[in-house]
């Protein structure tokens, strides 16, 4: 009998976990990862901000973080393209230790290491949405491009392609460009 109810625990176990931390989609085409999370929440905040939270598997690895974007986007024209491009700001905000993991995840499938893995509370981005107005998350999918650390040091810039559909519950976490994987890695430790 306690057999089968310690099996029967650990099949329950799996299931819940796979609901709580769905598969994170992997893409590597042309050199470039591209990941694809299941939104488990996202919702507009007091403060007029915007917050979506991801979690998941990531080969084997309980993973997630949540993105803040603030209210107030400016709309710019851009000479041939109907749509204005809209631009604000955002933070990347830790979720604890599944930041961390995906942290030493994302290290490890750009081919680097990182040691002594902390993940501070929150980090500034700067970010585009690329003919979308992300004050509309949560009606129309949203193309955006992150720079970290657009006025640091050269080391710590990055850019990335995060692309958000509240209403298909995904989020792309894209690579932009492979020289912005060691800077993007430092950024988001900081």
């Amino acid at each position: 009998m306690k057999y089968l109810l310690g099996i029967l625990i650990m099949i329950w176990s799996v299931f819940s976990s796979a609901k709580d931390y769905p598969e994170v989609i992997v893409g590597e085409e042309d050199g470039f990862v591209d990941l694809t999370f299941t939104i488990s929440n996202s919702k507009k905040l007091e403060s007029g901000s915007y917050q979506v939270v991801v979690k998941g598997n990531l080969k084997g690895y309980k993973v997630g973080f949540a993105i803040e974007l603030l209210p107030s986007w400016n709309p710019k024209a851009v000479e041939g393209i109907d749509d204005a491009f809209y631009w604000g700001e955002a933070f990347f905000r830790s979720t604890g230790s599944e930041s961390e993991n995906f942290i030493k995840s994302l290290a490890t499938l750009y081919g680097a290491t990182v040691n002594d893995v902390s993940v501070p509370e929150k980090v500034y981005a700067q970010v585009v949405g690329l003919a979308c107005n992300p004050e509309k998350i949560d009606e129309l999918p949203c193309k955006m491009k992150f720079f970290f650390n657009p006025d640091g040091e050269e080391d710590l810039y990055s850019e990335v392609f995060i692309n958000i559909d509240t209403v298909a519950k995904e989020l792309e976490f894209n690579e932009k460009d492979n020289d912005y994987r060691a800077p993007l890695l430092r950024s988001l430790l900081q």
